[in-house]
């Protein structure tokens, strides 16, 4: 769900001051996730589920390769500034910005398992340790001005004076950084990528002059010729051993669908498809044109033609836009992966299978975080089949997730009053809605 960026707004009725000597387990947790939270009802939010669920597996496959001390929870803000960050207690922001910058799965493999080192090193965590006071109101407004680009936040957060020290504290210094990069290709070969990622990626940012758009002062990835020899030196030998051919499409899915309207982005891949139109990237970002153009029937027809081993999924999806629900449950039925699942659950949905719709949803549960839309899609089918109970718990986890604390609240109770106040699944929407409570 997309939301209107009000970062200044957020800072003035969110600042939290905190007195800090030293932060627990718990601690970290609880304060990353009140960070979360507000950025999650804040910055606008990819509601993506190509991206959003796609990056999950890729956070997932990194995430089994090293010891972590909390569960990463992986959001994808929408943006076109190339960023990311990993924020204390678990937390990592990557910007769709990134996603389409990166021309490879290696190259954004190797960003995320650079902030995984970052979290299991508690790099955030150490530096806000220092200081006597942290205001995590103002450290969730910075964040997401980052990541969204947000000028006027920026220039008011400077303006104010009130960015200082508060800065530094969001600042990664070179020791750290070094760490990163050594810690981080690692995870990435041990998950299968090769450990060169984040060489490639840095290097594309330095000939690009990317990294002189972002301020300095919330530059968390300063480009270093010596990160990239230091890299290149240590995995010049490690080679990719998971299959990485389905991110071309998602670079074009990012690029095409998720950035302000320009003159000819559209058109741009409707003349390379005429081109050569036996090119599987050129038939797809043509077919997401005429999808984003209204123009079904077009898209249609050029995704039914796709070489590649993806075309029904992209085909299923081109189907269920142009609603032609039956022919997109032929497309889709024999797909096991979470993607074309949500497209075949919104198919049957469609064609008025409502319990089969329901069924397929619940199996996409464990991906409700990612993409919360799962969540709002469930709690509609559910309660719209008498399952009142279930109806609310889901669509108070998308409220939740989507940063919209009072309607997560009112729904999480009435879920709670629905199933029973001494029943398992009210006990542990109950521990949700604990952890909805400001820190003290």
């Amino acid at each position: 769900m997309k939301h209107k960026c009000c970062i200044a707004v957020l800072f003035l009725v969110l600042a939290l001051p905190l007195a800090l000597f030293g932060l627990t387990t718990e601690e970290e947790k609880k304060y990353g996730k009140q960070m979360y939270l507000q950025i999650a009802g804040s910055a606008p939010i990819n509601n993506d589920p190509y991206i959003s669920i796609y990056l999950q597996g890729i956070k997932n496959r990194l995430e089994g390769a090293t010891n972590l001390p909390f569960p990463i929870t992986l959001t994808i803000i929408e943006s076109q500034t190339v960023n990311a960050f990993a924020s204390i207690g678990g937390y990592i922001y990557v910007t769709t910005g990134l996603i389409g910058f990166s021309e490879s799965e290696e190259e954004c493999a190797g960003v995320l398992a650079h902030e995984l080192a970052h979290i299991t090193r508690r790099h955030v965590a150490k530096r806000l340790e220092k200081e006597k006071y942290i205001n995590v109101g103002m450290l969730a407004t910075m964040l997401a001005a980052a990541l969204v680009g947000d000028s006027k936040a920026k220039e008011a957060i400077m303006v104010g004076g009130m960015a200082s020290a508060q800065t530094l504290s969001l600042k990664y210094s070179r020791e750290d950084e070094d760490e990163a990069d050594r810690l981080g290709a690692a995870v990435a070969d041990r998950a299968g990528y090769s450990g060169l990622g984040i060489a490639e990626f840095l290097k594309k940012l330095r000939s690009s002059g990317r990294e002189t758009m972002i301020p300095q002062y919330l530059l968390t990835h300063p480009y270093h010729e010596k990160r990239i020899v230091r890299i290149e030196g240590a995995w010049g030998d490690s080679k990719t051993r998971v299959d990485t051919s389905f991110y071309p499409f998602l670079a074009i899915r990012a690029n095409l669908l998720h950035r302000p309207p320009g003159a000819g982005t559209k058109e741009i891949w409707q003349n390379k498809y005429r081109k050569d139109m036996n090119d599987p990237t050129n038939a797809y970002g043509a077919s997401l044109a005429f999808m984003s153009a209204g123009n079904t029937d077009e898209s249609v027809k050029v995704a039914s033609k796709i070489r590649s081993p993806y075309r029904n999924i992209f085909l299923g999806e081109m189907l269920v836009y142009a609603r032609k629900w039956k022919e997109a449950e032929e497309a889709l039925e024999a797909q096991k992966e979470p993607i074309p699942s949500f497209l075949l659950a919104k198919a049957y949905e469609g064609n008025g299978k409502t319990e089969m719709a329901v069924s397929t949803l619940r199996n996409l549960v464990p991906y409700g975080p990612a993409f919360p839309e799962i969540y709002y899609k469930l709690g509609m089918l559910s309660g719209r089949t008498g399952k009142e109970a279930e109806g609310y718990e889901y669509l108070g986890k998308y409220y939740l997730e989507t940063g919209k604390h009072d309607l997560a609240k009112t729904n999480l109770e009435k879920a709670v009053s629905r199933y029973g106040i001494n029943s398992k699944e009210a006990q542990e929407l109950l521990k949700l809605l604990d952890g909805m409570k400001k820190p003290e």
